[in-house]
C-alpha cells in the first residue's frame, strides 16, 4: 500500500467504520457485565489489515503487552471515537449523557514465546479499576487465531477488580502463589487452577469486541506458544483503551 503512518501520508477515508455493523451486547457473570461484540466493523478491513502489516513495530517496556506494538494515527482515534460512541450509548452501556474522549489505540501483535513470559503474563489480567475506561479489541487477522476471554478468581470470586477490592485481590494473588508456586509459564486460555473461564467469544475477522477495563481477561493464545515466523502468523490486532465520561 504505501502508507507509512510515521510520515503522515494514510488516508483517513482508510479509517471509514461501517453505521450498520451488526451489534450484540452479553451480560456475563454474577453481575451481568456489559460486553458488546461487532461484526463487520471497518468498510475496507484488508486495507487496514495491510496498514497494520506495513508498520514498524517496537516492543513496549513499559507495558505487559507480550508483543510488539505501533500507534495509530488520530485519524483513526478521531473516527473509531465518533463511531463506537453512539453504539454503546444505544445498548447501554453508556449513558446517553456519556461519551469517549480519549482513547490510546495500537496495532498490535503477540510475538512472546510463553518460555519468555513474566508469571503476571501467564494469569488473566485487569487495565484499571477505572470503572470509566474500556478496552477494545479489532481484529485484523482469520480464525487460525482466537479470541479474548473473561475470568473469575476461584479463591475471592472477583470478576472485576475495583479501587475496594484491589488490595484484597493482590493479597489473595500473593496466598495463591505461595500455595500453588508462581503460574507456568504459558498464556492463560480456559480454566486454570486460580481461575476460570466465565465468558469467551468466537475470533472472526473484521469484528470487534469491547469490555470494562477492569474486567479480568486475557487473549485466547495456545499455551505453548512460539514467535511467529512470519507475517503469515500474525495474530493481528487494533487494541485500544477508551476513556470516557
Amino acid at each position: 500500500m504505501g502508507l507509512s503512518m510515521s510520515e503522515g501520508s494514510h488516508d483517513a477515508a482508510l479509517f471509514a467504520f461501517n453505521d450498520n455493523a451488526q451489534v450484540k451486547l452479553a451480560h456475563i457473570g454474577r453481575r451481568g457485565i456489559r460486553v458488546s461484540m461487532i461484526d463487520n466493523v471497518l468498510h475496507d478491513p484488508e486495507g487496514v489489515a495491510a496498514l497494520g502489516f506495513a508498520q514498524s513495530y517496537a516492543t513496549d517496556r513499559s507495558n505487559l503487552y507480550p508483543g510488539m506494538r505501533a500507534p495509530m494515527p488520530d485519524t483513526f482515534s478521531t473516527a473509531f471515537r465518533t463511531w463506537l460512541t453512539p453504539i454503546l450509548q444505544r445498548n447501554g452501556v453508556l449513558e446517553g449523557n456519556q461519551a469517549i474522549h480519549h482513547d490510546t489505540s495500537f496495532f498490535s501483535v503477540v510475538t512472546t514465546a510463553s518460555t519468555d513470559l513474566l508469571p503476571i503474563q501467564s494469569i488473566p489480567h485487569y487495565d484499571s479499576t477505572d470503572p470509566n475506561l474500556f478496552a477494545a479489541v479489532i481484529y485484523l487477522c482469520d480464525t487460525r487465531f482466537s479470541g479474548t476471554s473473561f475470568y473469575r478468581h476461584r479463591k475471592t470470586g472477583y470478576e472485576e477488580i475495583t479501587e475496594e477490592n484491589r488490595n484484597n485481590y493482590k493479597l489473595s494473588l500473593d496466598n495463591d502463589v505461595r500455595i500453588h508456586g508462581v503460574p507456568k509459564k504459558e498464556y492463560m486460555n480456559g480454566d486454570s487452577l486460580l481461575f476460570e473461564a466465565i465468558f469467551s467469544n468466537e475470533l472472526k475477522f473484521n469484528s470487534a469486541i469491547i469490555y470494562p477495563g477492569r474486567i479480568l481477561h486475557a487473549g485466547n493464545i495456545k499455551r505453548q506458544f512460539s514467535p511467529p515466523k512470519d507475517k503469515s502468523e500474525w495474530r493481528l490486532t487494533v487494541t485500544a483503551l477508551l476513556q470516557t465520561a
